[in-house]
C-alpha cells in the first residue's frame, strides 16, 4: 500500500510535455534555477523533482474529483433504488410503503436532481467557492512529496514499505480486509491519513475524520473493524519505516559475535535492531553483561527485556540528577554536579547551601514511594567523602597549575576541611563505642559539621524514608513537580 492514490492520472503524462511546460513557464524555470543552485546533482535533479511534483499533483487532482463523482454516482445509485422501489411499488396498484410520504418522493427527486448538478460541475461539487486543498496541512504534504521522490530510487531512505504494509494486509482476517476496501473506496485520502498518521493524537484525530467522512456508510461492526485494521496497517508501516532490509543487512554485517547476529536478525526493531545500526558498540558492551550475567545467547526477547531496563533505568537517573540539580534552589553553588555517569559509584550531587551547610546529595528516581537504602550516603559515606574532598581539592590544583592568579573560595576550602574531618570522625564512630547508638553519633558528627544528606527523587516516586536512615540524618529533600514517568511496559 504506497499511498491513497488509486487512479494515478499522473502516469499518463508524457515526459517530453511537462518539460516542454515547465520550460515556457518562467516561475517553473526559476524553480528549477534555484533547487539546481541547491543541489549536488544540479540541473538533473531538479527536472526530475518537477516532474514528479507536476505528477504526483496530477495524480491528487485526479483522485479528489473522481473520487468524488464515484461518491457522487454511488448517492446517485441509491436515490434511484429508493425512487425505483416506491414507484413500482404504486404501479403494482400498491399505496406508498409504510413510513414514505408523498413529498418523500419529491425530496429524493430533488436531492437526485442536485447530485446530477454537482457531478457535472465536479470543482464545484467538491469545494465550491473555496479554493482547492489538496491537504490539510501544506507543510505535511510538501514533506511527502519530498520523501516519496527521495524514495524513489531502490536506495531511497523514505521509501513507503509497501511490500511491509501488503504482507500485514494480507495477514488480516477477511472482513478487516473488507472493511479496509469500503473505505479505501469511499475516502481513500482520509483512510491514508489514519494509516500514516505518526502520534498517538494525530492517529485519534485522523480515524475520526475518517469516521466522520464515512458518514455512517458502514456499519457499527465494520467501523470497528476498521480501527483494528488501521491500528495493524499503522504499526506495520512504521516498522518498515523504522527499519528497511538494506539497512538491517548494514547493521548485522558489523556485529562480528554470530550468535548477537542472530538475535538482532530476529530481534525486535523498536529496541534491538534501533540500538544495532545507531550504536553497535554500545550493543556489543550489553550483550557482553547480558551473557557473563547468565543469559542464553538464543534468549532474544530476554536481551530485549535487559536492553530496556538498562536503559530505562539508565535514562531515569540522568534525568533525576540533573533535574535535582536544577530544582534546589537552596544550594548557592556545586562542588559536584549532575553528569551521564549513574552507574559509578559515590554521591551524585555535592553543594554549599546559602546558609554555610554542605549538602550531600543522591538522586533515587525510583518507582517506589519509599526507600530503605542509601548505601552512597550510609555504608559508603566516609569512602564517598574521602573521594571527593581529595576530587574537589585536586580540581583547585589544576585551576592553580593553569592560572597563577587563580585565589580559591574559602568557602569552598572550609567545604573539603568539613568534609575531610567528618569523615574521619564517622571513621572512628564505626570502629568504636556501641552499635545501637551509632546512627545517633553520626547524625550529631554530620550536625556539629554542618554537613547535611538529602534523597532527592526528581524522576520518581520516592516521598519517605525508613526510620533507620532517618536515625542517620537523611531526609527527603522536595524538587517541585516531579518529572512524569512513562507507563509500565510499552515500548
Amino acid at each position: 500500500m504506497t499511498g491513497p492514490r488509486r487512479f494515478r492520472a499522473g502516469r499518463f503524462l508524457d515526459a517530453a510535455a511537462v518539460h516542454a511546460a515547465a520550460d515556457a513557464n518562467p516561475r517553473l524555470r526559476q524553480f528549477m534555477r534555484t533547487v539546481a543552485a541547491h543541489s549536488e546533482a544540479g540541473e538533473v535533479r531538479s527536472r526530475r523533482l518537477l516532474e514528479h511534483l507536476i505528477r504526483r499533483i496530477v495524480d491528487d487532482v485526479g483522485d479528489l474529483h473522481l473520487g468524488n463523482a464515484l461518491n457522487r454516482l454511488e448517492r446517485i445509485a441509491v436515490l434511484r433504488d429508493n425512487i425505483a422501489a416506491i414507484l413500482d411499488h404504486v404501479l403494482e396498484g400498491g399505496t406508498l410503503p409504510d413510513g414514505v410520504r408523498v413529498a418523500t418522493l419529491g425530496e429524493y427527486f430533488d436531492q437526485l436532481n442536485t447530485e446530477m448538478r454537482e457531478l457535472s460541475r465536479p470543482r464545484d461539487g467538491i469545494v465550491g467557492d473555496a479554493p482547492l486543498r489538496l491537504a490539510d496541512d501544506s507543510a505535511a504534504y510538501a514533506d511527502s512529496l519530498l520523501r516519496e521522490f527521495d524514495g524513489g530510487g531502490a536506495a531511497g531512505r523514505h521509501a513507503e514499505p509497501a511490500a511491509i504494509v501488503g504482507d500485514a494486509f494480507r495477514a488480516m482476517p477477511a472482513d478487516r480486509q473488507a472493511a479496509l476496501r469500503r473505505a479505501a473506496e469511499l475516502e481513500p485520502a482520509a483512510l491514508w491519513r489514519a494509516v500514516a498518521a505518526e502520534s498517538e493524537g494525530g492517529k485519534r484525530a485522523a480515524v475520526a475524520d475518517l469516521e466522520t467522512r464515512l458518514g455512517g456508510r458502514l456499519s457499527s461492526d465494520e467501523v470497528a473493524r476498521l480501527r483494528t485494521a488501521v491500528d495493524d496497517l499503522g504499526r506495520a508501516r512504521s516498522r518498515g519505516l523504522q527499519m528497511s532490509d538494506a539497512r538491517l543487512a548494514e547493521a548485522l554485517a558489523r556485529i562480528g559475535d554470530p550468535e548477537l547476529r542472530a538475535v538482532v536478525a530476529g530481534g525486535d526493531v523498536w529496541l534491538t535492531q534501533q540500538l544495532a545500526v545507531h550504536n553497535p558498540e554500545a550493543l556489543a558492551t550489553l550483550w557482553r553483561r547480558f551473557r557473563d550475567r547468565g543469559g542464553r545467547a538464543d534468549d532474544g526477547p530476554g536481551f530485549r527485556a535487559y536492553l530496556r531496563h538498562d536503559m530505562v533505568t539508565y535514562g531515569r537517573g540522568v534525568l533525576g540528577e540533573y533535574s535535582a540539580a536544577f530544582s534546589l534552589s537552596s544550594i548557592e553553588l556545586f562542588l559536584k554536579g549532575p553528569d551521564a555517569n549513574v552507574k559509578v559509584a559515590g554521591t551524585d550531587l555535592v553543594g554549599i547551601g546559602h546558609d554555610g551547610w554542605v549538602w550531600l546529595i543522591d538522586d533515587k528516581s525510583h518507582r517506589s514511594s519509599s526507600v530503605g537504602g542509601v548505601s552512597a550516603l550510609t555504608d559508603n559515606l566516609v569512602v564517598n567523602l574521602r573521594r571527593d574532598a581529595a576530587d574537589f581539592r585536586d580540581a583547585l590544583a589544576r585551576l592553580g597549575r593553569d592560572d597563577p592568579g587563580f585565589t580559591p573560595d574559602p568557602r569552598i576550602l572550609d567545604a573539603i576541611s568539613r568534609m575531610e574531618d567528618a569523615a574521619a570522625e564517622i571513621d572512628r564512630i564505626n570502629r568504636r563505642g556501641s552499635a545501637s547508638t551509632r546512627p545517633a553519633r553520626i547524625s550529631a558528627a554530620l550536625q556539629e559539621r554542618r554537613l547535611r544528606l538529602r534523597v532527592t527523587s526528581a524522576a520518581g516516586e520516592v516521598r519517605e524514608i525508613t526510620q533507620a536512615l532517618r536515625d542517620l540524618g537523611l531526609a527527603v529533600q522536595p524538587t517541585g513537580t516531579p518529572v512524569p514517568l512513562p507507563p509500565v511496559g510499552g515500548r
